[in-house]
């Protein structure tokens, strides 16, 4: 059995794309194969728990707060301590705070045998610092898994030896999809039955770009085509955005739904998913869009293109362009039978290519190889002969 330990910088119990990646993940692995511990590294007001299991996998929340004080520091000793006293063979890690950590506490002198990385964006966030410390720390890690092949040539890109990186798409439970509330969340919010919604799901950050898709839905209403916008998440931007719709007289036609857990029944309320990011990893509102039934109209950004089949799935337009972001939904606006259409085959590509199970398998690959491959290391660099 392989022991692993899961650093992140997440709270596995919410409802974040990211979060539901890792959770995803520990109900799901085979508890016959692998134990597995989950430390959970960020600093919230509110944490449901401090200590609990996700299936066969357990979970305590050490905050750390800022490395280099004394707090940090004896976190840091503390969690070196657990990795030595429970004899983890990987330590694998979500995100920059987890995998600096696994840079410094999990080396080779702590029993730790492979460390694993797992990176979900291009690093489009990066400061010069943290490029300047991954390019130090990646060589630390036997393994990183990329999101997207868009992540992994943008790991190569970074001087990361192509050896090193694997591709895991995430995974999608059909299950969860299969509609039922469009109507009651429609007269919940206010949305005619007979219209047509576009609907985002993603925080209100300036990545996201909300404002080209507001510009967008003003030039459909300006052209006789006066579609719904329904937005879930939050953020900072949601007052500037709040004055947008309103200048652009589109205020009864936006509807800010805040931070909600019933995303399925707010994707059934929508007729079309709209993805309007800078850039992208891989997202997991798109997917589970499709996963809906829902076309999509994205930018050609990141991992969008390997998710969104051009003219099958969905259609691609370029980042920040809203006349090309209108023209795109005006024409699934128009034509219902398209979106049908589209909305089937965006279905079924999740199901064939983005499952759960496939997710899955993949990271257990990458563990037992990684493992593996570290303890065939071991017994070369000590001159051990097998027999």
């Amino acid at each position: 059995m392989i022991r692993i330990l899961i650093l992140t910088d997440t709270n596995v119990l919410a409802g974040g794309g990211a979060e539901q990646h890792v959770k995803t993940l520990l109900e799901r692995l085979d508890y016959s194969q692998f134990h597995v511990h989950v430390i959970q590294l960020q600093v919230w007001r509110e944490v449901p728990s401090r200590e609990g299991s996700v299936a066969g996998a357990t979970y305590t929340h050490w905050p750390t707060g800022r490395l280099w004080t004394p707090r940090g520091l004896s976190r840091l000793r503390a969690i070196r301590r657990h990795i030595v006293s429970e004899g983890y063979d990987c330590v694998l890690s979500f995100f920059e705070t987890s995998d600096l950590i696994s840079w410094l506490v999990a080396g080779p002198s702590s029993g730790v045998t492979s460390r694993i990385s797992s990176r979900r964006d291009t690093g489009f966030r990066y400061s010069r610092t943290v490029r300047w410390l991954y390019h130090r720390i990646n060589r630390c890690f036997s393994t990183i898994i990329a999101a997207s092949s868009a992540v992994r040539e943008s790991l190569i890109e970074s001087g990361v030896d192509e050896k090193l990186v694997r591709v895991v798409y995430s995974g999608v439970d059909l299950s969860r999809f299969e509609g039922s509330a469009r109507a009651t969340l429609r007269r919940e919010i206010g949305i005619p039955e007979s219209a047509v919604a576009l609907g985002m799901v993603a925080n209100l950050n300036p990545v996201k770009d909300h404002e080209t898709v507001l510009r967008a839905l003003a030039i459909l209403h300006r052209s006789g085509r006066p579609a719904h916008l329904i937005l879930a998440g939050e953020g900072d931007l949601e007052g500037p955005l709040r004055s947008q719709a309103g200048e652009l007289e589109l205020q009864s036609f936006v509807h800010f739904l805040g931070r909600r857990s019933d995303i399925p029944a707010v994707l059934d309320a929508m007729d079309v998913f709209v993805l309007a990011s800078r850039t992208e990893g891989l997202s997991n509102a798109l997917l589970e869009a499709m996963a809906a039934g829902k076309p999509a109209v994205a930018t050609s950004v990141g991992g969008n293109p390997e998710v969104v089949v051009q003219d099958s799935t969905g259609l691609l337009v370029p980042p920040g362009n809203a006349a090309g972001l209108a023209e795109a939904l005006g024409r699934l606006y128009s034509e219902q039978p398209l979106r049908g259409r589209m909305g089937l085959a965006a279905r079924q590509r999740v199901a064939e290519a983005f499952s759960l199970d496939k997710m899955v398998s993949d990271y257990a690959d990458v563990i037992r190889s990684s493992h593996a491959g570290a303890n065939a290391d071991s017994v070369r660099s000590h001159g051990v002969q097998s027999h």
